[in-house]
């Protein structure tokens, strides 16, 4: 499955963010990581909470997180809708809030 990552806050709560496409399953997930500051590390995840999305929309997951006002850096969305018109699903990439993009895993 790819991972598209980018970092937030959700009321004022550092957060990490993972959407991305599930080739065998042809669905999208996402994922809501918030972040000790002091280690940049996970301590809770958010992704099994019924969150309001569905998983063959990725606009429907677009909207969920702007509806909490958390708003993702446009390349996620293109490279989300890259992965499943390419049938990728074995990236990992970083995008941050300046548009820049860097791909860690590819294959």
């Amino acid at each position: 499955m790819s991972r598209h990552i980018f970092d937030a806050k959700l009321a004022d709560q550092a957060i990490r963010i993972t959407v991305g496409f599930d080739r065998p399953t042809d669905s999208f997930y996402l994922h809501i990581g918030w972040v000790d500051s002091s280690t940049d590390s996970i301590f809770a995840y958010a992704s099994d909470l019924k969150l309001a999305y569905d998983p063959n929309d990725w606009r429907t997951i677009r909207k969920f997180l702007e509806s909490l006002q958390v708003v993702a850096p446009c390349s996620v969305w293109t490279e989300l809708v890259y992965d499943r018109e390419a049938r990728s699903g074995n990236r990992v990439v970083k995008h941050l809030g300046n548009g820049e993009m860097s791909e860690l895993i590819a294959w």
